[in-house]
């Protein structure tokens, strides 16, 4: 326009330059200075200065919008660093736990005594379930010796069968112990 002083519209211009019809409204700034041109080639000084205005508020708006654009990509490297961030973090504090909680010297050997005092509780614990089992063998025993002793005492102190008859007694009194018999092999169950 300006090599050739002619005025073109913003219609002329996008077909001359063999680009979309709508690429002046895309490109505010071009369009500013399409119109600041055909204003200077018109010598019309008022309409030069609302167009080189127009120029200047639109290169502010495509500043403007780039600035938006950066500003959006230092958001999302922002974020990235901060999701980078709390991993590292993550996986420190984590390193942390595993260090606090890995085999240290001191605390081996503590865990080595606890560990030697709990078998050394269940060893007692089984030797005492054991002697516990032996007495109750004992007591059966005795209970079935006394009891065959008493049996065979009887007849001579207090007539036949008087062991017997005591048991059968208290069986049918209520008292307690009534609910036991004496079995064959002498014991009560």
């Amino acid at each position: 326009m300006l090599r050739r002083r002619e005025c073109l519209s913003d219609a002329e211009i996008t077909r001359r330059a063999r680009v979309n019809p709508q690429y002046l409204q895309r490109h505010r700034d071009l369009k500013a200075k399409a119109e600041a041109v055909r204003a200077h080639l018109a010598t019309d000084h008022p309409r030069a200065e609302a167009a080189a205005t127009a120029g200047r508020e639109a290169a502010l708006t495509v500043e403007n919008r780039m600035l938006l654009a950066q500003n959006a990509t230092l958001r999302r490297d922002l974020e990235t660093m901060r999701a980078e961030l709390r991993a590292i973090r993550a996986r420190d504090l984590a390193a942390n736990a595993r260090g606090d909680l890995a085999s240290h010297p001191t605390r081996d050997a503590e865990i080595e005594a606890l560990r030697r005092e709990r078998d050394e509780a269940l060893a007692a614990v089984r030797s005492g379930e054991a002697d516990l089992l032996a007495q109750r063998n004992v007591v059966q025993r005795l209970i079935a010796e006394n009891t065959r002793l008493l049996g065979s005492a009887a007849p001579s102190e207090h007539g036949p069968g008087f062991g017997a008859v005591v048991l059968q007694d208290r069986r049918h009194s209520g008292e307690p112990g009534a609910h036991q018999s004496l079995s064959n092999t002498g014991r009560f169950t």
